[in-house]
């Protein structure tokens, strides 16, 4: 990929060169929807034409306001980690486990069901935040389509990370670290403090990989495959439409169809998988196995 990748580079800067197009800037209209909601117009120095404008200083107000929901929604995430940490805590001390048929299993039960409802927690809020990002960066009026992709991505790209990515991080580099020493244990809102196993918490660490990784692809998936049926059926049934009506004509029946969401979704898969199979590969050496498969699977 990185040899592909310069090689591309090269290819580019030399068809550039050779089209005397380095300097060249393309200029961008503005996006319709920006166009339709623009509060007034305003003249283009270089034009000379009067265009859609929007205050630079409201849209930056705007932005502000973005990035705080932003944080109380990382808040929130940190919130379900802590949830999270709390169930697995009171489940491993609760009385039913301390039997001895239990108690050497009582670990393995806390931490795979921990991270079964922190997939559910991930995967839920994932989507709902996406949807509040795409409000959001519309709400913040940007002139151009790619100003407004840089900030969807932004927004998303940074939720996302720190959604699928900070329990891991935390079974990884902080779980066992605050325990404390006996008589002086340490404790959060009454409870003691998670610890590792006598083997490290290697174990748990790919536990909760390979949950959230194949769990992810397996509800991606199956999201992919059967909610566009869902749809096209519901469609058909709202507007009385019969594909194979010879009654309509093809561009007829394509006005029809649903609408095309776009790649933005499967970029954000591609980035979330491949940090998984680079950053945590050495504790789940299977991941680039899944993703492999993963992919296949899709195309």
């Amino acid at each position: 990929a990185v040899a592909f990748l310069e090689y591309w580079k090269r290819k580019s800067a030399s068809l550039a060169h050779n089209w005397d197009s380095i300097d060249c800037v393309e200029e961008e209209r503005p996006r319709p929807q920006f166009s339709a909601r623009a509060p007034y117009l305003e003249r283009n120095p270089i034009t000379g034409h009067k265009e859609p404008a929007f205050p630079h200083r409201v849209r930056c107000l705007r932005m502000a306001a973005g990035y705080m929901t932003i944080i109380l929604m990382l808040m929130l995430v940190f919130i379900f980690m802590l949830a999270v940490i709390i169930y697995r805590i009171i489940l491993v001390s609760m009385q039913s486990f301390q039997s001895p048929g239990l108690r050497p299993i009582a670990s393995l039960i806390a931490t795979s069901s921990g991270a079964f409802v922190n997939l559910i927690l991930i995967m839920s809020v994932g989507r709902v935040y996406e949807k509040l990002a795409y409000r959001l960066t519309e709400w913040e009026m940007h002139r151009t389509q790619s100003e407004f992709d840089n900030q969807l991505a932004f927004k998303v790209f940074l939720f996302q990370f720190c959604n699928f990515y900070s329990s891991i991080f935390y079974i990884a580099f902080f779980k066992g670290r605050f325990v404390g020493t006996p008589g002086n244990y340490g404790t959060f809102l009454g409870l003691r403090n998670e610890e590792c196993s006598n083997y490290g918490c290697l174990m748990e660490l790919t536990q909760q990989l390979a949950i959230i990784m194949i769990g992810k692809q397996v509800i991606n998936n199956a999201r992919e495959m059967i909610w566009p049926r869902i749809q096209s059926w519901m469609h058909r049934k709202r507007t009385m439409i019969d594909h194979r009506n010879r009654r309509y004509t093809s561009w007829e029946r394509d006005y029809r169809l649903i609408p095309y969401e776009g790649l933005f979704e499967e970029y954000l898969e591609m980035i979330l998988q491949f940090g998984f199979i680079t950053i945590f590969v050495a504790a789940f050496p299977l991941a680039p196995l899944f993703a492999l498969l993963n992919n296949w699977f899709e195309i």
